[in-house]
């Protein structure tokens, strides 16, 4: 892509049609005819190489450095969109079939390397109708036409593309502009900006605190998470900066850019929900928070106030719990610590435990996604209760709380929660931070837990607030 042109021609319709439904199926003469590339030892596209392309081509980023793994997809050849009940299982099926059918020339060495579909889902199983989420529907999942996938001190390049239509895709990246071109900063005048008013914040979230800690202490629910939402139309942000910082600051956490059309979403989660490694399988439960103190020695302090917290305990053991029931019926054994330990990030301190499994079957990481989402760490306990209250308090969740990764023809992925996370629409931007509600829940406590996730963001992305 030379001086920022597409490295595709699509004024000449080569890009392939997006969503394979069952009506335009029946229109199209024959099926593409994929074929795949992939050679090893390719260069890692830079994050600010992928910004010169942010409203031209649709791109994908999903990154964990404690493991060494990176994944960008540019250029999408096909896109799969479900949404409804079914919409998981419809997606692994429709996306393996799609990938078993490529045509691959393989160059073996590197241990996970393409073809690979990439996208989410969103929290609901339907459509958000906010027009911010107009481009992310209910489910989705891209064929890339170029895919980087960089793991174990390797880095591999696959190229798809119809052969029956086509050549393979040029490799063009635009040479590293300078930061403050590429990433399109929302810069506005700061006479405009409004004040975010946190006396009023404060005294919604009470009510709405109060009114589902109402329930729980009735016993319509036993926990749910509500969330707050930030919008903002006077923002600087910077993606790629942020981003390149989370690879230093969280290497535990997934980094994680869905940029489409004219929306983009990113983030850096710390939750894992599922992980297929051929039979093995691996999910963790993350719940309880508290601050991060200011020296080693109060730090450590709020850890063990943390490890021993009656409330705290009691969220996490709701998503142990859930995790055990949705894959214990699927995995032969599944083995976790007995007590939690932390998971330290700079904005806080959570309840970690890890579970690692192995199946009795072959599933998909896309089905077993299904089986665990919504888990009580972003919903609630029961789960369908605790979406009918969510639904009532926040339609807009979009694909906050909802789930990124990918999959290979195998069924063999990962897919991560979309928490600490926000969506640029033009020169608007819209941040989400949750807090568990229990019985015992205190609102100012948990106000200020939902504060503590927006300074991940609002501080490493240099989104200011006013004064």
């Amino acid at each position: 892509m030379a001086g920022g042109s597409c490295p595709f021609d699509c004024a000449q319709g080569k890009l392939v049609s997006a969503q394979i439904t069952g009506a335009m199926a029946s229109r199209m003469p024959e099926p593409p005819a994929w074929r795949a590339q992939t050679a090893l030892d390719a260069e890692f596209p830079d994050l600010h190489l992928l910004c010169a392309a942010r409203g031209t081509l649709p791109f994908f980023y999903l990154e964990q450095s404690e493991r060494d793994l990176a994944i960008v997809a540019l250029g999408s050849a096909a896109e799969l969109r479900s949404s409804g009940p079914s919409r998981f299982q419809e997606l692994s099926l429709r996306g393996r079939r799609m990938m078993s059918s490529i045509r691959t020339d393989r160059r073996d060495g590197a241990p996970v390397q393409g073809p690979l579909m990439v996208g989410g889902f969103g929290f609901s199983d339907r459509d958000c109708m906010a027009h911010e989420w107009r481009e992310f529907p209910a489910a989705c999942l891209m064929l890339p036409r170029l895919l980087w996938v960089r793991h174990g001190g390797r880095c591999a390049l696959t190229r798809i593309w119809d052969e029956g239509r086509e050549g393979p895709p040029a490799l063009a990246l635009p040479a590293s502009p300078p930061e403050a071109a590429c990433c399109r900063a929302l810069e506005c005048s700061a006479a405009g900006e409004k004040q975010w008013r946190l006396a009023e914040q404060r005294a919604r979230w009470r009510g709405r605190v109060e009114r589902v800690r109402a329930m729980v202490r009735r016993g319509t629910a036993r926990k749910v998470v509500l969330s707050r939402r930030i919008e903002t139309d006077s923002a600087r942000v910077k993606p790629a900066s942020f981003l390149r910082a989370a690879r230093r600051k969280r290497p535990s956490c997934f980094n994680f850019w869905f940029s489409r059309a004219a929306t983009g979403f990113f983030g850096s989660t710390p939750e894992l929900l599922v992980r297929v490694e051929g039979e093995r399988v691996f999910s963790a439960a993350l719940a309880g928070t508290a601050p991060r103190g200011p020296t080693p020695e109060l730090d450590r302090a709020l850890g063990n106030s943390l490890l021993a917290c009656p409330k705290n305990l009691e969220e996490h053991r709701y998503v142990g719990e859930a995790v055990k029931a949705a894959l214990g019926p699927v995995a032969e054994q599944l083995d976790s610590p007995a007590k939690p330990g932390l998971m330290r990030l700079p904005e806080a301190q959570h309840l970690f435990t890890p579970f690692a499994g192995r199946l009795r079957h072959r599933y998909s990481a896309i089905e077993l996604a299904g089986l665990l989402h919504p888990t009580p760490a972003v919903c609630g306990e029961p789960r369908q209760r605790a979406l009918e209250l969510i639904e009532q308090e926040e339609p807009d969740r979009g694909w906050y709380a909802g789930t990124l990764g990918w999959m290979d023809a195998q069924g063999n992925g990962e897919f991560a929660v979309a928490l600490r996370c926000a969506l640029i629409d033009g020169a608007r931007v819209f941040l989400w931070a949750g807090a568990g509600i229990v019985a015992d829940s205190d609102p100012p406590a948990e106000f200020a837990e939902t504060e503590a996730k927006f300074a991940a963001l609002l501080g490493g992305s240099k989104i200011e607030r006013p004064a």
